[in-house]
């Protein structure tokens, strides 16, 4: 039986690029306006990641990032 290869639809492609971008781009502002000490690791280190996928950016949020003292944001 033939396989079929199905292209992936455009819209959802764009969709997906979008996000993408406006993701990364809140995770660089983050990383950008926080002093090194509430950042876990080499800022750069975190933008390079971050640019990979969108999975590395949830795991800047999620890991790479300090609490500050008092349990609030800065």
């Amino acid at each position: 039986m033939a396989t079929m290869e199905r292209k992936p639809n455009k819209y959802v492609v764009a969709a997906l690029a979008v996000v993408h971008v406006a993701v990364v781009a809140l995770t660089w502002r983050d990383i950008r306006s926080r002093p090194p000490e509430q950042i876990r690791g080499a800022k750069k280190f975190w933008l390079v990641v971050s640019a990979l996928n969108m999975g590395n950016a949830a795991i800047y949020w999620l890991v790479g990032r300090r609490r500050s003292p008092g349990g609030k944001e800065a």
